[in-house]
């Protein structure tokens, strides 16, 4: 009995030792994430192992602005878009002048008498032209830092040659001298005759152009309609208006353009011949490009709205040829006062003026001597009142008309007609003018 009570204890104690161990020992289970399916596989390599794809470039912003940008001396800095609907370029020029003893073109004895030594930035101007969705659809901008004042701002149609519209603030195509740029004159100033016979800068419409280029009988047209105020005033005086024409013969084929001395240095000569008529009626009798722009003569006021009617003409000679340059113009110009009767000896002023000048390169392109003779008859029923200049210039072109500088001497005489005397003064000019 106690033998077969200790068996059957041996065998419990085997049984419990057997399924400690089993418990201890882990049993070997399907690991699903471990051994993964076909699916599971390629999905997951999908994620992890194939690379980042990098965002679509902008081609624009890597491209830039379809713009290009480019320099020229004749109008600056460039800018063209790349399907040619617009273009913009910037000027700026800077004039620095050194005058004594006056600045001014005297129209007095007492004018003579001023005692000076000036420096002074005499021009300041920013210009900006260029097209506007088509390129014959033209604009104009030149700013003025001065004085300040906007001097010209412009559209122009120029779809043929033959006949271009010019609407807006700019100069009147009438006669060369005051025309051409100052920044493209001859001499450091243009002469006594401009103040007294410009129309200056008006506000309207113009119409030109060039009709049977390079032949004998080549011509150029000009004509406007314009307020007559200058540019200083938005709107008319009087319900008259201010018109004018210019008709140029060019006898040896191709109009020149408006700009004094030959640094283009013509192979063939060129020549140009033009005559210009204008009339107005306003309270003015000059003009000038300022805020202020209607203006009067010497010896008269700016009057009342419509009081003088000024009609005035003009012949010009223009001639260019392997570095020599001649230009010639007379002036003829009538005041009526139309508040005056027909009868009074005083309602009629009629004035005359003119110039010749001329120069030469002695170095080709760079160094050029130059002299001119002006004159003015303020009243040509009155006399002894005769203004006149006589005035020499050496010019050193470093870049053409864009960079120069220039010495200038003029020997000034003005007349009294009250106390039949003449008197006379030099003046001395020193300028560089830079254009960029």
């Amino acid at each position: 009995m106690q033998r077969k009570f200790m068996a059957a204890l041996s065998c419990l104690v085997i049984l419990v030792s057997t399924g400690s161990v089993l418990a201890k020992t882990p049993r070997k289970r399907k690991n699903i994430q471990s051994t993964p399916n076909k699916t599971q596989t390629e999905v997951s390599v999908s994620e992890e192992k194939q690379p980042e794809i990098p965002p679509k470039e902008d081609k624009s912003e890597k491209k830039g602005l379809p713009v290009s940008v480019s320099y020229n001396r004749k109008n600056g800095f460039e800018l063209k878009t790349d399907n040619g609907k617009f273009s913009m370029a910037i000027q700026n020029r800077i004039q620095f002048r050194y005058a004594y003893p006056f600045d001014k073109d005297p129209r007095s004895i007492g004018d003579l008498d001023a005692e000076g030594s000036s420096f002074m930035i005499r021009r300041a101007r920013t210009k900006i032209n260029g097209h506007a969705y088509w390129p014959w659809l033209k604009y104009y901008l030149q700013y003025d830092w001065s004085q300040p004042v906007l001097r010209d701002l412009s559209l122009a149609v120029e779809k043929t040659p033959k006949a271009k519209v010019l609407v807006g603030r700019r100069k009147v195509f009438y006669n060369d001298e005051r025309v051409a740029s100052s920044g493209n004159q001859q001499f450091v100033n243009r002469s006594i005759v401009n103040d007294i016979f410009t129309v200056d800068r008006q506000q309207g419409l113009q119409v030109y152009g060039n009709l049977f280029p390079n032949t004998w009988h080549d011509i150029s047209y000009y004509t406007g309609v314009f307020s007559g105020l200058g540019v200083g005033l938005r709107t008319n005086d009087d319900k008259h208006m201010m018109y004018y024409g210019r008709l140029q013969w060019n006898p040896l084929g191709g109009e020149m353009p408006f700009s004094q001395s030959d640094v283009e240095f013509h192979e063939k000569p060129a020549l140009n011949l033009a005559f210009a008529a204008a009339t107005n009626r306003s309270k003015c009798t000059a003009f000038e490009t300022d805020s202020n722009s209607c203006r009067a003569l010497p010896g008269f006021e700016v009057g009342e709205d419509g009081q003088y009617r000024l009609n005035q003409m003009m012949e010009e000679v223009r001639f260019k040829w392997k570095g020599f340059s001649f230009q010639h113009e007379l002036h003829w110009k009538n005041v009526i006062d139309t508040l005056k009767n027909k009868g009074d000896s005083e309602r009629k002023t009629r004035l005359m003026g003119g110039y010749f000048q001329a120069g030469y390169f002695i170095v080709p392109k760079h160094l050029e001597i130059a002299g001119r003779y002006a004159f003015v008859d303020p009243d040509l029923d009155q006399g002894s009142d005769k203004q006149q200049e006589y005035s020499g210039v050496v010019n050193y072109f470093f870049s053409g008309h864009s960079n120069k500088l220039s010495f200038q001497v003029s020997h000034l005489s003005v007349q009294d007609p009250s106390e039949r005397i003449k008197e006379s003064n030099q003046r001395y000019w020193l300028q560089w003018d830079l254009s960029f």
